[in-house]
């Protein structure tokens, strides 16, 4: 029986891809994605293989949609999971596709949290992983840092609004320089990075961050427990 599934294939590391993952992956006629989620499944894939770019979305959507209705089994991949940070990305592949299975797989916002050792239900994830306007999540993220209760995950925006647009953003609207920010890079992978930062650091510094960047706050809770500075 054909479809489209969109399935996560988790934060690089190929060892964290899942069981489902793995089956429909090597089940399917034809798989698609963006190259970051293709470089996590070369090893399963040995069919037809579409490299998605922003310039050919549209058309390998189509061609996916059309491959679905003959009854081909049509998988599109996301890097992490699809309900973490692909919003937009989802809501395209339904806007082609009509029907569609979302099969979650673990996201790199997951694999933070276990370093950082921080709870989900005492944090906020607020994602500028997006096109489009982000006021409201710039707002939401300064109201956040300002009440300081809770662990805060952010996952900047390559590559306009960065870690250190981010500092530029929540001292220009008077949060202090001293406050410490964990940046995680390129979780699970062999270049994979972890640094303190003060907000002041960051504003001077001319360092570049990968695209696959998520950076936590931790909240007074999550300070005082952990002995944070």
């Amino acid at each position: 029986m054909g479809g489209t599934w969109i399935v996560g294939v988790g934060p690089g590391d190929p060892g964290y891809i899942t069981a489902k993952a793995t089956r429909l992956i090597e089940e399917a006629d034809c798989v698609a994605g963006f190259k970051p989620a293709l470089r996590v499944i070369e090893g399963l894939v040995d069919r037809r293989v579409l490299t998605m770019d922003y310039d050919n979305e549209k058309t390998v959507l189509e061609f996916i949609a059309s491959e679905a209705k003959t009854g081909k089994k049509c998988v599109i991949v996301c890097y992490g999971d699809p309900n973490f940070s692909d919003k937009q990305f989802v809501e395209k592949i339904r806007s082609a596709c009509g029907e569609v299975e979302v099969v979650p797989g673990i996201s790199s916002v997951q694999v933070a949290c276990a370093r950082a050792e921080i709870p989900m239900e005492e944090s906020i994830f607020i994602a500028f992983h997006k096109s489009g306007p982000i006021d409201r999540e710039k707002e939401e993220l300064l109201r956040a840092v300002k009440e300081g209760h809770r662990n805060i995950i952010v996952l900047p925006r390559p590559w306009d609004f960065m870690p250190q647009h981010i500092a530029k953003f929540l001292t220009d609207k008077d949060v202090s320089i001293d406050l410490e920010v964990t940046i995680y890079e390129n979780l699970t992978l062999k270049d994979e990075r972890v640094h303190i930062y003060r907000l002041g650091y960051l504003l001077n510094t001319g360092m570049n961050f990968s695209d696959l960047t998520i950076m936590i706050f931790k909240g007074r809770r999550s300070v005082n427990a952990g002995g944070v500075l």
